[in-house]
């Protein structure tokens, strides 16, 4: 897992009544498949919103990526960024999750308050630095 990797950050909503034992499902494939795959990431859940960040090759992550697009547990897809990175900020998982608050989301993104999904996807659109900083925010908050 060296090399030129791609990161992908994206935004969406969840499907109005899906449950924690949903997600636990979805965690379930996605670290299977991202195991076979070499794909690492984080799912942030916040009060009926997703933050996926996945990290590798260029064309698994689309690979990955159109799948995920393709599941009917979420909608409204929003890429928040999509480029190219030295290193991995999740090198050591393939599907970190954390269930956050939309406090802890502002804090993380550097602001005071509480985010819903339209001030996340306003903050986090408007600057590439921002998104990175709110990765590494989550990343350092996991630890190895």
């Amino acid at each position: 897992m060296s090399g030129i990797t791609r990161q992908l950050v994206y935004l969406s909503d969840a499907k109005f009544g899906l449950k924690m034992n949903d997600i636990q499902k979805i965690l379930t494939s996605s670290r299977r498949n991202n195991l076979n795959d070499e794909v690492t990431g984080l799912l942030i859940y916040s009060d009926g919103v997703f933050i996926q960040i996945l990290e590798g090759v260029q064309k698994t992550v689309e690979t990955v990526f159109n799948r995920i697009l393709d599941d009917n547990r979420h909608e409204n897809v929003d890429i928040l960024l999509d480029s190219n990175v030295d290193s991995r900020a999740f090198a050591n998982w393939e599907m970190a999750f954390i269930e956050s608050t939309p406090e802890e989301l502002g804090a993380r993104a550097g602001v005071n308050g509480a985010l819903d999904r339209s001030e996340v996807l306003r903050l986090l659109s408007q600057d590439q630095s921002r998104v990175t900083t709110f990765l590494h925010n989550f990343a350092s908050a996991l630890g190895d």
